[in-house]
Order: C-alpha cells, then structure tokens, then sequence
C-alpha cells in the first residue's frame, strides 16, 4: 500500500513537472504583445517583456526578447538608473539584482544573439559588434517606452560570457558606444582576455568600473586581473577584487562588496547634491 502511494506521489510529481515546462513552453511561444502597446502595461512593479520577432533567435534558439522589471513605487516623473545584466554562458533575457543595493533600479535581461561565437571558441560570446547592435536594438526599444531612464548612472554587469562581451563592446568604434548608454561596469570572472581585448578602449573619464575574479583554479584570474589597470589608464575610477578561493563563479560572498561600492562611489550623489 506504502509502495504504491509513493508511486502515486512520483507521477503527481511528474505531472506537475510537465505541466510547468509545458506552461513556460507556451509563455515563449505565444504571440507577443506588440511593443507599441507596453506603455500602457508601465506602473510601479511591473514586469514587461519586449519581444523582437524581427531580430535573430537567441543563443538558445528562442524568439528574441528581453524582461523589464519596474521599481515597486515606480513615478514617470522619476529618473531611474537601468541595470543591464548579461549572463554567462548562453546568457538569459532575465534580469538580475542580487548585487544591487537597496534602492529603486529598473532591471533588464539583455540575450545574446545565436551564432555571435568566437571563431575558435563557440562557447564563447565572440562577435561583440553583433552583440552590440542585438543589444543596442533592444535598448532603444527599452527607454522608448521607458523614457525617464538615467543613462550616466545606469549599470551594465555581466559575468563570464556576460563580462567578456562588456569588455569587447567597449572597444567597438561603432557610434552610439556602449559609454553614451551606461556609466557603470561591473565585470565578473571575465574580461581581459587576448580575445576580447582588441581594439582601444575609449575615453573613461567619469566612469566607474568594477573588477572581480577569482583567486582559485578554474578561475579567469591570469586575464581579467589586468583588466582594472586598462580601465583606469582610460579615466574611470576602478576597483579589482580578488575572490579568495573562488574558481569561475560571480560568487554570493562578493555581492555585498559590489552593492556597497554601487551605493557609496558609482552611484553615490555628486557633493553638493542631494
């Protein structure tokens, strides 16, 4: 009898488990809500999802889109600072705030467009003018809708293949760079690279950066250790910190520290303002 209820349990389980994939299956595959109509869809804690059935698929084949997240006491008369998260590896069109300080930010999910690779590397991010455009496409779209968006102290982070496409795009001479959209970088575990290095990087001045890598094996610890110098020779005001016995990861442990420098130097009111 035992036996058979724990069976009975397990294909409950099953059930709901493909009831919930079947479920986000069809949120990606219905059709999208036209982004002529998601400013009536703005109000304070609201999630939007932008869809661009006239980009290319993502990295993972799916239709091209990216998730906004408004500030709970979201005021169109406010201005906010965007927070841009690229994911490692396949990346995700999903925001991230873990690292953020308390505050009111509006989060987005920024994907990478499928085949964007690394000649001698597909399962790295490689061809960042690609990206750039994916991304610059879908950020117009963004603070179209969302106008009151305050793009000297937004942030774009990123790790792994999230921190090496930051590091690539910024060295792109492409017009409008990713500087005339952020003022804020945060790189983790990625970045530095004789790959994503190329190029010059542009003029930093009033910019601010952060730096994080771990200090164990596995890590990218030999390149994007030398990232922090490169940014500051360009004029931003920069931290590196090591992660201590940590390998490929944007660990928990360093999100306090980067939540505490957003709020007390990157984002920190100017002297003299309040």
């Amino acid at each position: 009898m035992r036996l058979h209820r724990f069976f009975a349990l397990l294909t409950c389980a099953a059930a709901l488990s493909a009831a919930n994939e079947s479920s986000a299956a069809k949120a990606e595959t219905e059709a999208p809500v036209p982004r002529t109509e998601l400013a009536a869809q703005v109000a304070p804690g609201a999630t939007l999802r932008f869809d661009f059935p006239e980009l290319t698929a993502d990295r993972k084949g799916a239709r091209a889109a990216c998730h906004v997240i408004l500030p709970a006491h979201y005021v169109p008369s406010k201005r906010y600072p965007l927070v841009a998260w690229l994911g490692g590896g396949e990346g995700s069109n999903r925001p991230e705030g873990s690292f953020l300080p308390a505050g009111e930010f509006i989060l987005v999910g920024l994907p990478y467009p499928k085949g964007a690779n690394n000649p001698a590397q597909a399962n790295m991010v490689g061809d960042y003018a690609r990206v750039w455009e994916y991304h610059r496409f879908m950020l117009d779209e963004v603070l179209r809708v969302i106008p009151n968006i305050d793009r000297a102290r937004s942030v774009i982070a990123g790790f792994s293949n999230g921190a090496h496409a930051i590091d690539g795009m910024l060295r792109l001479s492409t017009r409008p760079r990713l500087t005339d959209y952020f003022g804020v970088f945060v790189f983790a575990e990625g970045g530095g690279t004789g790959y994503t290095s190329l190029g010059a990087l542009p003029d930093l001045t009033g910019k601010h950066a952060y730096v994080c890598w771990g200090g164990a094996k596995g890590s990218n610890q030999s390149n994007t250790r030398h990232l922090p110098a490169a940014l500051e020779a360009k004029g931003a005001v920069v931290v590196g910190s090591e992660m201590a016995g940590v390998g490929h990861a944007f660990a928990a442990s360093e999100h306090p520290k980067v939540a505490a420098w957003l709020e007390q130097v990157a984002l920190a009111p100017a002297k003299g303002k309040n």
